[in-house]
């Protein structure tokens, strides 16, 4: 004869709810990193026969790099901080609050992309020649834009930083 098999109890899987507020630093983070993919800044050349070329927050051309891949790795920060306080609370990391270092990454990130998005990008190539004692000038003028990449980027870094925002106001109403 076989021994009946005792039966175990069964145990529901706990109920994770995440704030809000941890969900909107989360997606910031992940808009920051899925965008730094997209054209981040773009320029147009003067002339009407070239095209125009894109580059992304990961390119070490066009003053980028490596001021945009701390921005990028804060995204990864802010993705992990969401994570961390939604699951764990606000604990203690290195002196700070987890919902105060969420404001600090998300402020930092958010301030070099309005710096990116303020600053001047067009640029003035001049080349001169001599020729049969005739020096001959050209110029030409290159129009730079924030790309829509960065746009996103941006609005992730600031979604972040209300998110973070609203822990810290949460956590002093307690």
């Amino acid at each position: 004869m076989t021994e009946p098999m005792a039966q175990q109890p069964v145990t529901q899987p706990a109920d994770v709810r995440i704030p809000i507020s941890d969900a909107l630093v989360m997606l910031g983070g992940v808009l920051i990193l899925g965008f730094s993919f997209a054209p981040f800044v773009s320029y147009e050349p003067a002339t009407r026969n070239s095209t125009g070329v894109d580059y992304l927050a990961w390119e070490w051309t066009g003053f980028l790099a490596p001021l945009t891949w701390f921005v990028v790795v804060g995204g990864l920060l802010l993705l992990a901080l969401g994570l961390s306080r939604a699951l764990n609370g606000d604990r203690s990391l290195v002196t700070f609050r987890t919902s105060q270092l969420q404001l600090v990454v998300a402020a930092y990130a958010a301030s070099v992309l309005i710096g990116y998005a303020l600053t001047e990008k067009g640029s003035e190539t001049t080349t001169s020649a001599e020729f049969l004692g005739a020096r001959i000038q050209v110029g030409a003028t290159t129009a730079g834009e924030f790309g829509w990449g960065g746009v996103l980027m941006l609005i992730g870094a600031l979604i972040a930083v209300i998110g973070a925002v609203m822990n810290l106001l949460a956590r002093s109403q307690r």
